[in-house]
């Protein structure tokens, strides 16, 4: 067999061994040996073969998946700048812990640094967002693939010859691939046990949590018995385990003054979080299978892979009566939307009770996230959120959304107007999909409302405000026909819609002033 042959049938073999399941392919001259071998053995491999146009979407698509299942997917690319496309996916997926796979075709190595088409310098593109970055000249160093850890993304740069019809693998055997499982000790929970043995001041925030972790935080948390701020993306917001210990505002978390700050799972989206970097007097410890402290400043973090079930004879530290927390906060948030339907978190709540409990949910962030966590319904729960919140962006998202929708009967994915913008192709995916339920929502403000909040840019004037939140008069009912989606236009303070039909646009107008009207009297 030719060089692109042994180098495509070795690249295979490695993606079999690591469990890929599902591989986007963003087909192109220079990765041909690859996605004509992939096409070749795909009834013989156990993957199944995506493909869209877009590196950035389809990286994205992969990442959804990805993020679902918690099992390695590929993305495969061309050469040149098709690789440069990638960053922003592996980016969210280096700080999210997706174990994201990238193969990317290269010309020789001869080429480096000629400026030759297509030749870009590919070896180490994507920096520290892919740490385990492997050089394909030859095959693959098997000791090199298995230093890789599952918990940030892989990269296989494959250096192809000028592609022929010959270099076409139909078989090769998955090479199997062991990789360490990590286990927390006794020394962890001693660890957490010290941090709240005196639970007076103590408030838990819990970020995105995997699957894995939910059923012991939950546990945990019961038995610990101190106030609780979930995020929707915990799976725990709208736990009946919970109910009174929860927070249901961002200000109470505030209100209450804790002394010592116990974060589990990601990196909260809550505003206090951002102020603890002034607040070194108060004490934080995150817990967490990623190591990053969210923060600047001094705190500790415990990296695990799993979250440890303690004994039976844990003995509950503390409880708090029913859900008597702030519940003048919780009055004046039910009164705030009563009297401002049109605000954007009151439909945020409107939306939220025609989700059927069931359903998975996306939230695009930033904006959409917050409003969820402050104003979505308790009844029907929806315990099965999902956000990209590791890098914070908002590149991506309806991909994403996509990608994490692939097996389910009915998704709803809840995005900003701009963060739809920037994702205008990503429906091309959509007839690779099954003819399941999605629903894309796009909470049309007219621009990035949200920059207008931040204390920095809250005194710009009018036109000043047209930069920062880049106004716009777009209607997204043309975008839906374009990809075959039905219409829905739902006008700020109007009955709730009949949502019909496998795939739907749903356009929701908030009326600018009731929202600005609605924080004003929030505050």
């Amino acid at each position: 067999m030719n060089q692109n042959g042994e180098l495509a049938g070795a690249t295979l073999a490695h993606l079999a061994g690591l469990g890929v399941k599902h591989v986007v392919v963003c087909a192109g001259a220079r990765n041909a040996p690859l996605v004509t071998s992939l096409l070749a053995t795909e009834g013989k491999a156990d993957w199944r073969i995506w493909h869209h146009f877009d590196e950035r979407s389809a990286a994205f698509f992969a990442l959804g998946m990805s993020k679902k299942s918690w099992e390695p997917v590929a993305v495969v690319t061309t050469s040149g700048t098709a690789v440069a496309e990638l960053l922003p996916a592996v980016i969210e997926a280096f700080y999210s812990g997706v174990p994201l796979v990238l193969v990317t075709a290269d010309r020789p190595a001869t080429y480096r640094g000629s400026g030759a088409p297509q030749a870009i310098e590919q070896v180490g593109i994507f920096g520290p967002y892919a740490p385990v970055a492997l050089d394909v000249t030859g095959g693959l160093d098997l000791s090199e693939v298995v230093k890789w850890n599952r918990d940030v993304p892989l990269h296989l740069n494959v250096c192809f010859e000028e592609p022929t019809p010959d270099d076409t693998i139909r078989d090769f055997d998955p090479i199997t691939l062991l990789h360490a499982v990590k286990h927390c000790g006794d020394d962890h929970v001693l660890t957490i046990e010290t941090f709240v043995a005196n639970p007076n001041g103590l408030v838990v925030l819990v970020g995105e949590l995997p699957p894995s972790w939910h059923q012991p935080v939950q546990d945990f948390l019961v038995a610990l018995g101190v106030p609780v701020w979930a995020e929707a993306t915990s799976g725990l917001r709208e736990s009946e385990q919970l109910a009174p210990l929860l927070i249901r505002a961002e200000r109470e978390v505030d209100q209450l003054s804790p002394r010592e700050i116990l974060r589990i799972g990601g990196v909260p989206s809550l505003r206090f979080w951002r102020d603890l970097e002034s607040l070194e007097e108060i004490s934080v410890l995150s817990v967490t299978r990623r190591p990053f402290s969210g923060l600047a400043r001094l705190s500790r973090i415990l990296v695990l892979a799993e979250f440890p079930r303690w004994s039976e004879g844990f003995s509950p530290l503390r409880k708090i009566e029913s859900a008597s927390l702030h519940k003048g906060l919780r009055t004046s948030l039910r009164r705030c939307l009563e009297n401002h339907p049109g605000s954007e978190p009151a439909m945020m709540r409107a939306v939220s009770e025609l989700i059927p409990e069931e359903a998975l949910v996306y939230l695009g962030n930033s904006l959409p996230i917050r409003e969820w966590n402050l104003a979505a319904s308790i009844q029907p729960r929806h315990p099965r959120c999902y956000a990209s919140r590791g890098a914070n962006g908002i590149d991506g998202q309806i991909a994403t959304f996509l990608g994490l929708s692939e097996t389910e009967e009915e998704s709803w994915g809840i995005f900003g107007d701009l963060t739809a913008l920037y994702d205008l192709n990503a429906p091309a995916l959509l007839r690779q999909l099954p003819g399941a339920r999605r629903r894309i929502v796009i909470l049309n403000n007219g621009g990035g409302k949200i920059f207008s909040r931040l204390p920095s840019l809250s005194g710009l004037t009018r036109s000043g405000k047209q930069v920062t939140e880049n106004h716009h008069r777009q209607s997204f009912e043309h975008w839906a026909a374009m990809w075959n989606l039905d219409y829905v236009k739902w006008q700020a303070g109007e009955e709730k819609p009949k949502i019909d039909g496998a795939g739907v646009v749903i356009e929701v107008c908030v009326d600018g002033d009731a929202t600005e009207a609605f924080w004003s009297d929030w505050k």
